[in-house]
């Protein structure tokens, strides 16, 4: 027990000084793109630590795993250095019995994990999105942006205006190409005004010309317009209407699109990935004195590049169709899995032979 909480400590006490080195960096970055949101006119001031926060949930869910990782290998090969798992070896200890000494502490992280990944981060993106939506009206006409083609009128609708007068609430020189059922509307106007009418908003436009027709046949119809009165869409509609990150974790299982249930995949990649995470960092622990000092280390960030990369390509090919959804990302968990598994039995190997060539009277 003595041994047990001596190694559980130093992999604690590793892991959250890693995982406070690494929040703080990305708070830092995430800070300087949140300010570069506010200069753009994208969010309010008065948003900016909230912004952050719920952002910083999301950093989290990528951190924490890392963190662990990197803590768990740091600590233990510390332990080799400087001969203390030497010692334990001696008294009879293994790789696994390390890795089963470890293994609360690796629930406490998978559960902390959990929570974060399926119900506090798709909560603070939904949160995060309807405070940018209701801003964007208050800080823009109409949301919108100078100079940027933007989703607007439906899904796949979108307008563009060259230049916003939010006192007059004018805007000129646009550009709008709304999706009906039946239709496509293209439409281009001279300049427009916002107005409100029996609780709904309109933008009428002035001296331009809409294209009505359907793709792929000859019904078309060019009409040019002194004035065209447009309904924007509800705010409160816009925001219901919320993309894969931000949908909840039984939504996502309970959908049939290819993208949400290769989000619910994803979705699952960091408590898992604590499990894939914690076998390798006890694998590759194990160095010498003769090796280079942070030769585990470097394997251990290469490895874990690997995993992401591989786990992010398999996100898009399930997202695309190209890889059957049955398959899912348990095939890149699986290949890690195998090859910790394989090194801890063969390093453990080494371990368990020791004494038996000792009482040969080899050294």
């Amino acid at each position: 027990m003595i041994l047990t909480q001596y190694v559980r400590k130093q992999c604690t006490q590793t892991s959250l000084v890693v995982l406070m080195l690494l929040f703080l960096l990305m708070v830092g970055t995430l800070f300087t793109s949140t300010l570069r949101a506010i200069a753009r006119g994208v969010l309010a001031p008065d948003l900016l630590f909230i912004e952050l926060s719920l952002r910083s949930v999301d950093v989290l869910n990528i951190l924490i795993p890392l963190s662990f990782f990197l803590g768990l290998l740091t600590a233990l090969s510390g332990l080799y250095r400087n001969q203390e798992a030497v010692m334990m070896h001696s008294f009879g200890w293994s790789l696994r019995d390390i890795l089963k000494a470890l293994v609360p502490l690796a629930v406490v992280v998978f559960l902390i994990t959990t929570l974060l990944a399926l119900w506090i981060g798709p909560m603070a993106a939904q949160l995060s999105k309807e405070l940018t939506t209701r801003a964007s009206e208050d800080i823009s006409l109409m949301g919108l942006s100078e100079g940027k083609f933007q989703s607007f009128f439906s899904d796949d609708g979108v307008i563009y205006v060259e230049r916003i007068d939010a006192e007059t609430k004018r805007v000129e020189n646009i550009f709008a190409n709304i999706h009906h059922p039946d239709r496509i509307d293209t439409i281009t106007a001279a300049y427009g005004y916002e107005f409100e009418e029996n609780g709904h908003k309109y933008v009428a436009l002035f001296d331009g010309y809409r294209n009505e027709g359907v793709p792929g046949s000859n019904r078309y119809q060019m009409m040019q317009f002194k004035r065209n009165d447009i309904k924007l869409p509800d705010l409160k509609r816009e925001i219901a209407a919320l993309d894969e990150q931000s949908k909840t974790t039984l939504d996502l299982w309970r959908s049939d699109n290819l993208i949400d249930r290769a989000q619910l995949h994803y979705r699952l990649v960091p408590p898992i990935s604590v499990w894939v995470l914690f076998l390798l960092a006890v694998s590759l622990s194990k160095t010498s004195h003769r090796e280079a000092k942070y030769i585990n280390l470097v394997t251990g960030l290469a490895a874990y590049v690997l995993l992401i990369n591989l786990l992010t390509i398999g996100q898009s090919l399930l997202a695309q169709g190209t890889l059957p959804m049955i398959f899912g990302l348990w095939w890149v968990y699986l290949l890690f899995i195998g090859y910790g598994w394989w090194r801890l039995r063969r390093l453990d190997g080494r371990v368990l032979r020791q004494p038996v060539l000792a009482k040969k009277g080899v050294t």
